[in-house]
């Protein structure tokens, strides 16, 4: 298959604006967004928080790759979120680790229910937080620093880049997208509304090996918790509709 009829592989589905009035209603998602530091830390064991996790079930490995402690990303409280997209509704807590060489990873899928890892990144979920208790945290490399984090109390209108548009933008006459008021998208960790696309839609919009992958959330460049992704990018999380173990893993910078 082409190069341009994969591209084109979700684009054959979105719906076409009706008229000039409606475009903003089909392109409009809502969002949670996060800051990180800047406030006293409640020290919670499942409060949200950036360049560390605290919380572990009895019993659980922390993730390696091939013999090395992966490096702690980040946990989210997803039930002190104002708003928590429907893929992400059955999960209270998320953390994400990741390997030092995770950027020579093209097209990364996880399986959360794995216990030999065989991708840079690693996504661990709970249902519920009853039970958690302090995690061991094994000696690793991270140059993160950890921050403690809370979501933003208002639930924030987000826009999509030109990338993911799910309309047929040029069609409605009304001009180019970037010139219209009021588009401007949530540039954050966030989750929900629309990755913040750097150079191109997630590879799961036009790969055939993304077929059931549905964008969830995304890990913003954390400049307090020194955590950077290449030269200020970001990572894209999608979660497969119904194998709800497996997902998928894009990051891009600038």
């Amino acid at each position: 298959m082409n190069l341009k009829k994969l591209f084109s592989l979700g684009r054959n589905r979105i719906p076409k604006a009706k008229s000039e009035t409606d475009w903003r209603s089909l392109i409009e998602r809502r969002c949670s967004s996060l800051s990180v530091g800047g406030f006293r830390p409640s020290g919670e064991l499942t409060s949200s928080c950036f360049g560390e996790v605290r919380a572990s079930r009895k019993g659980e490995i922390w993730p390696e790759l091939h013999g090395e402690a992966l490096w702690p990303v980040c946990q989210l409280n997803l039930l002190d979120a104002p708003f928590v997209p429907d893929n992400l509704s059955d999960i209270a807590l998320l953390q994400v680790f990741v390997s030092e060489d995770y950027w020579s990873s093209d097209f990364a899928t996880v399986d959360s229910s794995e216990e030999v890892l065989k991708s840079p990144f690693f996504i661990r979920v709970y249902d519920s937080l009853a039970e958690l208790q302090q995690v061991k945290v094994p000696s690793h490399k991270s140059p993160f620093k950890a921050f403690e984090a809370r979501w933003n109390d208002q639930v924030q209108v987000d826009y999509p880049t030109h990338d993911t548009m799910p309309i047929d933008f040029d069609q409605l006459g009304i001009g180019d997208y970037y010139d219209q008021e009021g588009i401007d998208g949530v540039l954050a960790t966030k989750l929900g509304g629309w990755p913040s696309c750097i150079q191109s839609e997630p590879w799961w919009d036009y790969r055939m090996e993304g077929q059931g992958f549905e964008y969830a959330l995304q890990l913003d460049s954390e400049e307090k918790a020194n955590c950077w992704w290449g030269d200020a990018g970001t990572v894209y999380i999608a979660r497969h509709k119904t194998k709800k173990h497996l997902w998928a893993i894009d990051f891009q910078c600038y």
